[in-house]
């Protein structure tokens, strides 16, 4: 299983830079920065803006890592209908959608303890699930990327919304989370599941920087930070993972890459 997560990790690594080397998007870039005054060197700028472009597609592979885990290990399974698609429709009830803006709002005005929090987001679950199973019209649908939808041996089904670090801004955070919320209560209409014991929401962080207590889901229920999600579903390791993207990232193809990307930029600054 090891190696088709390296082949995987190869391929989808060679593929991005591949793509951020095209002559099309160099230009764009060339054209961005060589209207701007700045004492970075202009083939500096580019090159960096380039790089940060790999950055945010980095959370793209991320996701698609994570499915290629799933569908390598023997105990998980992914659900194929709407598991990494984009924009997916996801019915609920008015009554629902308000109980949760309703819950994000007093979050943010509340100084709530874990416990504390952990037994008000049980409620607001509870709650909305109760109302999804009795109310079959549902008034409202939001839409949203389904990052990763599996199930266990056991049949219990997971959401996880995947995301590289925990640096958010105060704002956006607010909305990752109530739309993680929603997304969840989705899923539950969209897979006819109302019983928490058989389908769990995971915010899932890749790396295990902390930047501060999330005032909204449970810590320690709810968010999975770098290897427990790992030690608790799949049979390859964190430091595995981690090692094969070390190597990959020192391997001599990938390096060169890199470096025909800045000679590309500069061989288009001259001409």
């Amino acid at each position: 299983m090891q190696n088709n997560i390296k082949i995987f990790i190869r391929q989808a690594i060679s593929d991005l830079i591949s793509n951020t080397i095209s002559k099309d998007k160099i230009d764009k870039v060339i054209k961005k920065h060589t209207v701007k005054i700045h004492f970075i060197p202009i083939r500096y700028r580019i090159f960096g803006g380039l790089l940060q472009s790999m950055n945010i597609q980095f959370g793209n592979f991320i996701e698609k890592l994570l499915h290629t885990i799933v569908q390598n290990e023997r105990n998980t399974y992914i659900s194929k209908d709407i598991s990494g698609k984009r924009n997916i429709k996801l019915p609920m009830t008015r009554k629902s959608e308000n109980l949760i803006d309703s819950f994000i709002s007093n979050c943010q005005t509340n100084n709530y303890t874990e416990s504390k929090l952990l037994k008000n987001f049980n409620i607001l679950i509870d709650q909305c699930l109760k109302e999804e199973k009795i109310n079959t019209i549902k008034e409202i649908s939001i839409r949203h990327d389904i990052d990763v939808l599996f199930y266990d041996k056991d049949g219990k089904y997971y959401y996880l919304e995947v995301k590289y670090n925990d640096d958010h801004d105060t704002g956006k955070y607010a909305d990752i989370n109530r739309k993680f919320i929603k997304s969840y209560i989705g899923i539950c209409n969209v897979l006819n599941i109302y019983d928490t014991s058989k389908f769990k929401p995971i915010l899932y962080y890749l790396t295990k920087k902390k930047m501060k207590g999330n005032i909204y889901l449970p810590e320690k229920e709810n968010i999975y930070r770098a290897e427990r999600l790992f030690d608790e579903f799949f049979e390859i390791k964190y430091s595995q993972l981690d090692e094969l993207m070390v190597n990959i990232a020192d391997d001599k193809e990938i390096v060169e890459l890199f470096d025909s990307l800045y000679k590309n930029i500069r061989y288009d600054l001259k001409t």
